[in-house]
């Protein structure tokens, strides 16, 4: 390969020279020159941009405030629409507004249904003083639509407290699932046109009163035992609109429990004297006698020292021991029980109407159940008097019953035994 002229192999080669890069020069090229006309620009640029969003907040506050502003005056406007003392509905906050306007409209919606259309009956302060409690209307779902206003006199919590809450919140857990049951429909109750099915039952809500009167916190609050008894309704709602079928609603029925709720007072506190028609009784657990007031005597014909060892079941009615069963079973469990009405054996035959009230006593210093305690109420006079209902009233007529003659051995000897003579004075009937 040959080398090109004026280069031989092994020779250095020419440095190449390149061409410089140009530099920059400030004066040949010199920057733009910013003048208080642009910078004024921006700036103003930049405040204007502030004073936008401060605009925007300032407009966003203003309107919250005038929504708060609003919402207070409905909120006043409703307060004061409720059936309260001015006094009280100044002083309640927004969720206690709502909840007592739910129930409200509750029971408007209950009142104003078809079955409550009549005429109007004055109602005035005296039906509460008659009543030996108060008042409660729940919800199928257990919510307090309504509270009497002396319900402070027996727990201790307000109307206001309770109204809108929901009754499971306070009452004991071991009651809930009794309660439950007593709210749901039984079989059959949507199927009639009108079905009233009575309940009772004993309930332990919480209470705020101590036993010298005074109030404590809720927290601190015990159980006090209610006998609550009412109706389980069912309110159809009155049709004012387009009937169904025709593009109306149709407005589902109301289901609630209507109650009087009485406190069982305990015999230590029973201020006034019992009547003659009211006796004392003291059993064991076991429910047997172990003392009894002597008014016994004059109501049912027995004698207290005649009582003493036997059991309460022995002067019951056959017919009413489930339910006096029952209520013992009620007794146990929850400290306090009031039975129903059943009827108690007359010592010369027949029976009585009574209830009673009976409450747990313990021991004081282990706290465990000893005795338990009775007040009975008689309602009625011996009814069916000289038919005898139980072998004890047998064993116990004493002189009013004519003992059958002794048999004569020479008859039974001939084998014809002598048959007792009837008593005419004396029905027997076997149960």
């Amino acid at each position: 390969m040959r080398a090109g002229p004026g280069l031989a192999w092994g020779a250095a080669s020419p440095e190449v020279c390149l061409p410089a890069a140009p530099t920059f020069n400030e004066q040949s090229y010199p920057r733009a020159a910013v003048g208080p006309e642009v910078l004024g620009c921006a700036e103003s640029g930049l405040s204007a941009s502030r004073s936008t969003t401060e605009l925007r907040k300032e407009k966003s506050r203003d309107a919250a405030r005038c929504r708060r502003s609003k919402e207070t005056e409905v909120f006043y406007q409703l307060a004061h629409t409720l059936p309260f003392a001015r006094g009280v509905s100044a002083h309640l906050d927004k969720a206690s507004i709502m909840r007592l306007t739910i129930s409200y409209l509750r029971m408007h919606k209950l009142i104003t249904s078809e079955e409550w259309r009549g005429q109007p009956e004055q109602v005035d302060a005296c039906y509460l003083k008659a009543l030996d409690g108060f008042v409660m209307v729940l919800t199928e779902e257990g919510d307090m639509a309504y509270l009497s206003e002396n319900v402070s006199k027996h727990l201790g919590l307000t109307q206001l407290e309770l109204i809108g809450h929901s009754v499971f919140d306070f009452i004991h857990p071991c009651d809930q699932e009794e309660l439950q049951d007593v709210l749901s429909p039984r079989q059959g109750f949507s199927k009639k046109k009108e079905v009233k099915t009575e309940r009772s039952f004993s309930l332990r809500m919480k209470s705020t009163l101590t036993s010298r009167g005074r109030t404590v916190n809720l927290k601190s609050a015990t159980w006090k035992v209610l006998h609550c008894a009412g109706h389980m309704r069912s309110y159809t709602p009155a049709q004012e609109g387009p009937e169904e079928g025709e593009g109306g609603y149709a407005e589902p029925p109301l289901r609630c429990l209507v109650l009087i709720c009485e406190a069982i007072p305990h015999p230590a506190n029973i201020e006034t004297p019992l009547d003659s028609s009211t006796f004392l009784s003291q059993h064991s657990m076991d429910m047997k006698f172990t003392y009894c007031d002597e008014r016994i005597a004059e109501v049912a014909g027995y004698t207290p020292d005649e009582l003493l060892g036997c059991s309460i079941y022995e002067y019951v009615h056959a017919l009413d021991s489930d339910s006096v069963s029952k209520s013992v079973h009620t007794l146990l469990s929850k400290g306090q029980a009031v039975t129903g009405q059943y009827r108690f054996l007359a010592k010369s035959g027949g029976y009585l109407w009574a209830q009673t009230q009976a409450t747990v006593i313990s021991n004081s210093k282990n706290s465990q159940p000893e005795s338990v305690v009775c007040v009975h109420f008689v309602l009625s006079q011996v009814e069916e008097t000289g038919v005898v209902l139980s072998l004890e009233q047998t064993e116990r007529q004493g002189e009013g019953r004519r003992l059958p003659p002794e048999p004569d051995p020479a008859r039974q000897a001939n084998g014809n035994p002598e048959e007792p003579e009837p008593d005419t004075g004396e029905t027997i009937l076997n149960l």
